[in-house]
């Protein structure tokens, strides 16, 4: 094993390899992104003059004067939850996919272990990292064919837990967050994006789910979370971001005259637990997986050879998870509690003005910097005890393993679920899963840094008809609800990585859950 560890967080963390927790877990969803048609030139550079373009958007927060200064980035690893990341080139950067492990459906897919089958994960990872090889920031501005993420010299850490039909369930988002927690110091994790919402019907106060981000939180890690795409009339938020601790992003939409607007799917909150910033998440141009489900069912989102039109929170959720980077990369020594009051000091409006929909407003980072952190930085809220019902925690939402759902108290493992009793300071030990789910079972043989590129990339290898044919590409993922406005709605920003249209037997079934996916070959007896 090698492990080369940076003393502070202003030096880069170049490799490193180690075993994989590389486990067989799976259960419901991932907030949310859309599609809507697309332009471009065909060479991967897209349309340099949309306002959704990433050379529009890094210029809508004001990121663009602090790449000048040489705020980039360098030496902060976000941690994506996500559907995994594909080696598409603007990815392929040195020590830009750092670490990856997967805790999906797919994690003993030779074919599909760590890649986005998907699409979701490679396109947060892009918005919030993503950079041409070669590609100079500070030079960035006299060359918009270049594509360039908000932090661009960040380092990415994928860890997959949503397969190729985005299915998830939350005891692998809560592993998820645990890993990260627990790997934080060795791969220098300074931030969590985490586009996903769970449907709890659990105050955040006992939510297993909301216990796990704060964790993260206490632990130094500041943690990013979509708001989800519910509407304007949704009337809160949704678990985690309902948890008050974390920064909880909603989506806002550039207008021509440089203003911005709430989107009408955007959620809203009560008027006590609301956004707490926006950004922009609406037609965002970011980075494409060929051969993926959503490339496959939605050509409508295509952009060009690079690229992929996508709208919801998940996007503005991850344009914020860039700007902690560049906040952490400038101030290395400041507290989650200090990004999040910096991130709303000082910010631009957008219409309709209620904080309900906007929180503090739309972040503007060139306004940031030179502010000082206010004396009340420090947040005082009622913490979670994560005492609640893991059943409850999934607000009625279940995936199955060879046909059967998971319900009740146990983990998509099969293990029981103990409550309180693993509710300590390391849950992803012995405490609360025993040696299914911290040992050999989830153990694999690599991590897969910058191993994982080149020649073992393929596309056909997963792209063909074990992955885009019938058993996952039928009418119950495809149609209009996928395309135009219903794509940037609760299709991709609901309860479960989509909404109520991603739940249900139509997901939960032998479309996916059958011999393609609950075959031998991952339905190992670890899952009962």
């Amino acid at each position: 094993m090698t492990n080369e560890r940076p003393p502070t967080r202003n030096h880069r963390w170049t490799r490193w390899l180690g075993a994989v927790v590389a486990a067989t877990v799976g259960v419901s969803g991932l907030a949310a992104g859309s599609v809507s048609a697309g332009n471009g030139d065909g060479n991967g550079n897209g349309d340099s003059g949309s306002r959704g373009s990433m050379f529009a958007v890094v210029d809508q927060i004001g990121a663009r004067q602090l790449w000048e200064q040489g705020i980039t980035g360098d030496g902060v690893n976000v941690a994506v939850i996500d559907t995994g990341v594909a080696p598409v080139d603007a990815l392929l950067g040195a020590d830009k996919v750092i670490a990856m492990v997967d805790l999906s459906f797919e994690s003993t897919v030779p074919e599909a272990v760590y890649l986005d089958t998907y699409g979701h994960g490679t396109h947060m990872a892009g918005i919030i990292a993503g950079r041409t090889p070669g590609a100079d920031p500070s030079q960035a501005e006299e060359h918009p064919e270049w594509f360039l993420g908000v932090a661009p010299d960040a380092g990415i850490v994928s860890v997959k837990v949503g397969d190729s039909s985005g299915a998830v369930d939350v005891s692998q988002v809560i592993a998820a967050v645990d890993w990260v927690t627990d790997h934080a110091d060795e791969l220098d994790i300074g931030v969590l994006n985490l586009s996903y919402t769970s449907g709890s019907t659990l105050p955040y106060e006992t939510d297993p789910l909301t216990y796990a981000v704060e964790r993260a939180w206490n632990a130094g890690i500041v943690v990013v979370v979509a708001a989800g795409n519910d509407g304007r009339g949704a009337g809160e938020l949704a678990s985690p971001a309902n948890d008050p601790s974390v920064i909880a992003v909603g989506a806002v939409e550039a207008k021509k005259n440089g203003g911005f607007k709430v989107p009408n799917w955007a959620t809203s909150g009560d008027g006590d637990r609301n956004p707490d910033v926006v950004a922009p998440g609406a037609h965002i141009e970011s980075l494409r997986v060929p051969g993926s489900r959503a490339d496959v069912e939605h050509p409508e989102g295509y952009v060009d050879e690079q690229l992929f039109l996508g709208s919801g929170s998940s996007q503005a959720a991850a344009v914020v998870s860039g700007a902690v980077a560049l906040i952490l990369d400038a101030r290395p020594d400041l507290e989650p509690d200090d990004v999040k009051a910096l991130l709303t000091a000082d910010n631009a409006d957008a219409q309709p003005a209620a904080a309900r929909h906007l929180g503090a407003g739309v972040i503007q980072l060139d306004q940031m910097l030179d502010l000082d952190v206010p004396p009340d930085s420090a947040q005082n809220h009622p913490p979670s005890d994560g005492s609640g019902s893991l059943e409850a925690a999934r607000g009625g939402r279940h995936v199955a393993v060879n046909g059967v759902p998971v319900v009740g108290e146990v983990t998509v493992l099969g293990t029981s679920w103990a409550g309180t009793s693993w509710a300590g300071t390391r849950w992803a030990g012995t405490s609360w899963a025993g040696t299914s789910w911290a040992g050999a079972s989830w153990a694999g043989t690599n991590w897969a840094g910058t191993s994982w590129a080149g020649a073992a990339w393929t596309g056909t290898s997963w792209a063909g008809t074990s992955w885009a044919g019938t058993s996952w590409a039928d009418n119950a993922w495809s149609g209009t609800r996928w395309t135009g406005t219903s794509w940037a709605g609760t299709s991709w920003a609901g309860t479960s990585w989509a909404g109520t249209r991603w739940t249900g037997t139509s997901w939960a079934g032998t479309s996916w859950a059958g011999t393609n996916w609950a075959g031998t070959s991952w339905a190992v007896d670890s899952w009962t």
